[in-house]
């Protein structure tokens, strides 16, 4: 604080209000007689500037001692020293310059003293209030940061979860597809090399593009195409106006990958899952067909989504009704990411 920007008018404003207290204030005196009123300014002014500039002095090197002291108890201690020597050179050099009755006594001691190490009490608090408020700003962007870093390394951690989950799943089916049709075997092996491509080239993403999404989810449908044939189907109502707002990456397969394995379908018994948006959020709805076994899951998709949506401050709506369910995301505009990154990076 003391040698921050208002150095030279923070002195000069506490000689004024000290000034007018001393002189409004009965009993409130800087010496037993009474000076003139020019006198007495000045003394009060360069007394308030030279407590000022002792305290400046001891906060600038008070780093360089190696005391384990607190830093707010050292300034105070050594600048309860320097005001004495200010007080006792503030009565001599009044007795030099004004002579009697403004000589030197113990009682004009005591009384500069007492002022000036009111000012210096004063300041030292001024400074102790600003130097907390200081600390605790930087322990609170120092936990912001150590929390942002701990988001992004648990959002590592989820999307790295998404690559065996994915991969298994469907080398299972591919195993199942080379002993039944060797050709249609190595269509499934092709697309799924390019979706692999995709999940490899967004899995260090914390957000892509609704529409890079869409064109992966794409070639998953596809994927599942060359499976189930017609047994499958997709309807989508996607505005061109959304396309660009954001969300987690395969964050939509996850969720068709969950309706196929919790449903069962046919081509006599189709099941259609119907993909909506209204630029706020985006909808995975499906008739419910549960199979009456369901294949072991891990449990990782529905909790992934949700997890990585709440590292964005934004909540899953899961609708779960005896002939239907559905599920609602979160679409993210680009200036409240910007917004969200600019907090963590501060």
């Amino acid at each position: 604080m003391f040698n921050g920007p208002y150095k030279f008018l923070f002195p000069g404003l506490l000689a004024v209000y000290s000034f007018i207290n001393i002189k409004v204030l009965d009993g409130d005196r800087l010496y037993q007689a009474d000076l003139p009123l020019d006198k007495l300014f000045y003394i009060i002014f360069i007394l308030c500037y030279a407590v000022w500039f002792v305290n400046a002095f001891i906060e600038k090197y008070n780093t360089s001692i190696k005391i384990k002291i607190q830093p707010l108890l050292l300034q105070f201690g050594f600048s309860i020293i320097g005001v004495f020597f200010i007080s006792l050179s503030s009565i001599l050099i009044t007795e030099a310059a004004l002579g009697e009755p403004f000589s030197y006594s113990f009682q004009n001691l005591l009384l500069t003293s007492g002022f000036a190490f009111r000012i210096n009490l004063f300041l030292n608090c001024i400074n102790a209030i600003l130097y907390f408020s200081k600390r605790y700003k930087e322990k609170a962007v120092e936990a912001e940061k150590l929390h942002s870093l701990n988001v992004e390394a648990q959002l590592v951690s989820l999307n790295s979860q998404i690559n065996p989950h994915f991969f298994f799943n469907n080398l299972s089916t591919l195993s199942s597809l080379i002993h039944e049709d060797p050709k249609l075997a190595d269509e499934y092996l092709q697309k799924l090399s390019t979706i692999y491509r995709h999940i490899l080239s967004t899995r260090d993403k914390e957000l892509i593009p609704l529409k890079e999404e869409l064109a992966f989810l794409d070639n998953y449908i596809s994927l599942l195409s060359i499976r189930f044939q017609k047994s499958l189907k997709f309807s989508k109502n996607i505005s061109s106006e959304c396309k660009d707002l954001l969300l987690p990456p395969s964050v939509l397969q996850l969720l068709v990958e969950n309706v196929v394995k919790h449903n069962y379908f046919t081509e006599k018994e189709p099941l259609t899952v119907t993909i909506t948006s209204d630029c706020e959020q985006i909808k995975i709805h499906n008739k419910k067909q549960k199979k009456d076994v369901v294949e072991y899951s891990s449990g990782i998709g529905l909790q992934n989504i949700s997890e990585r949506y709440s590292f964005l401050d934004k909540k899953i709506v899961i609708i779960d009704e005896k002939e239907y369910f559905q599920i609602s995301l979160p679409l993210i505009h680009e200036d409240s990411n910007s917004r969200r990154r600019a907090t963590y990076a501060e």
